[in-house]
């Protein structure tokens, strides 16, 4: 699925600032959905379950020791509510212990389970990842965590996903905290998902205005008519976080895009970066003199995951080169994006590009697609780039099938992995095949974004 810059699904939000404070601002419809089931799972108890603990718990690393299972029903919400009339969704977490700082990623659930009956034996496997890398300090403890989920609601309510609800895992870099569960009735800080509409109450029609004075005071204003019914109130910490228009904890407080080499320079007080990188698409292969198109080059993958950098110091990001045209031959293979230090040169994250479309043979077949790059799950989230598509035979004469009426068109490149956002200029791409004839296309170089 498409998505815009910035996502915020993928961004953490406890404080939103400029356009968004003037947008929340002028909405005044609110409502909470159903918190029906909350319950972890641990690898150190397997079979054991957990639906009625007090606590939630996220814990581990690289291994998943404890991870959290949230449902929430949304017939709460108006009939016939569908995403377009979502404005925001906000999943708010209360902290009641950190024994370890660190992140955590929310995917979405691949199945259906119930609190009373989920174990790390039976739980259904995580899907689609929502978020990477959301921090929870130790000065967390006690306060709320607040999570935008806006899209993933759009996706509940308009049935593009099953709801299944989200687990809470932790992020390869580590984690270990508690949440209060529902379970837990002496603070009541059960997991939230506060969704504000974008439907107004009705106002009732102005009254007639009064006529103007001279050129003193100004004549008496007509009286306003009934004023609409009042929206219903924004929980205190929901309001701060909204109104607040400042970087609050588990805030995200840069981005930078690139769509040429650079360097960047982490700032002080910055130790983790979010990174998403898409390889270079590979170039489309040329047709043949016989009449054949070309096959198009595959996309660049796609990588997203958190690197440990050191404040003060000055990082090389290198976008990947897209492959060359194929000129009665095969198109180039597009080149690795990468973020790495830059003395001595170690890579910390690389997104590989999709490989150069094959061409038209001379024997009258078509040109084949070649793959995408391929995502290496070891640095965190990986997608695969599409590949290209496969050329087309020339158009056969019907009284002489061995004369072409037309060329055979080159396959269409190959789109880049999925990620947050649509890369610009098509960045990313596989250049398309060449048509019978004549030379395929460049493919596109890549693109980076960094979130700190």
């Amino acid at each position: 699925m498409s998505r815009k810059l910035v996502r915020t699904r993928d961004l953490v939000s406890a404080g939103i600032a400029g356009a968004l404070v003037m947008l929340l601002a002028s909405l005044s419809l609110a409502a909470e959905a159903r918190l029906t089931d909350d319950a972890y799972t641990s690898l150190t108890a397997r079979t054991g379950n957990f639906g009625a603990a007090l606590s939630l718990l996220v814990q581990g690393a690289a291994a998943k020791t404890a991870v959290t299972f949230l449902r929430f029903d949304l017939s709460t919400l108006p009939p016939g509510t569908r995403g377009s009339d979502v404005a925001k969704a906000f999943l708010k977490l209360w902290v009641s212990s950190v024994t370890t700082a660190g992140m955590f990623d929310v995917h979405t659930v691949r199945g259906g389970w119930t609190e009373h009956a989920i174990t790390a034996a039976t739980a259904p496997p995580p899907g689609r990842d929502e978020i990477a890398g959301i921090p929870v300090t130790l000065q967390d403890k006690s306060s709320f965590v607040i999570v935008d989920l806006t899209e993933l609601v759009h996706d509940w309510l308009d049935r593009v996903l099953e709801n299944n609800g989200i687990v809470l895992l932790p992020n390869a870099a580590g984690i270990s905290v508690a949440f209060d569960s529902k379970e837990n009735t002496a603070t009541s800080h059960e997991p939230r998902l506060e969704i504000i509409l974008k439907g107004a109450g009705s106002e009732g029609p102005p009254g007639p205005r009064g006529p103007a004075g001279p050129a003193g005071p100004p004549g008496p204003q007509g009286s306003a008519g009934p004023p609409g019914p009042a929206a219903p109130a924004r929980s205190p910490e929901l309001a701060a976080a909204v109104a607040s228009g400042t970087p609050a904890p588990g805030g995200v407080n840069g981005l930078q895009e690139f769509r040429a080499s650079s360097s960047w320079t982490a700032p002080p007080g910055v130790t983790r970066v979010l990174i998403e990188a898409w390889g270079a698409g590979g170039g489309g292969g040329g047709g043949s003199q016989s009449g054949t198109g070309g096959g198009g080059g595959g996309g660049g993958a796609y990588q997203r995951g958190i690197v440990v950098v050191t404040p003060g110091t000055t990082y090389d990001v290198v976008l990947g080169v897209g492959g060359s045209s194929g000129i009665g031959g095969p198109g180039g293979d597009g080149s690795v994006s990468q973020f790495r230090q830059s003395a001595p040169g170690t890579v910390l994250l690389m997104a590989r590009g999709g490989r150069g479309g094959r061409p038209g043979p001379d024997d009258g077949t078509p040109g084949a697609g070649s793959p995408g790059g391929q995502g290496d799950p070891s640095y965190g989230i990986a997608r695969d780039g599409v590949n290209g598509a496969l050329g087309s035979p020339c158009k056969p004469a019907a009284l002489t099938p061995g004369t072409c009426l037309g060329p055979g068109r080159g396959g269409t490149g190959g789109s880049p992995g999925r990620g947050t956002v649509d890369p610009p200029d098509s960045a990313g791409s596989g250049g398309a095949g060449g048509d019978g004839g004549r030379s395929g296309a460049e493919g596109a170089p890549g693109y980076v974004i960094l979130f700190w």
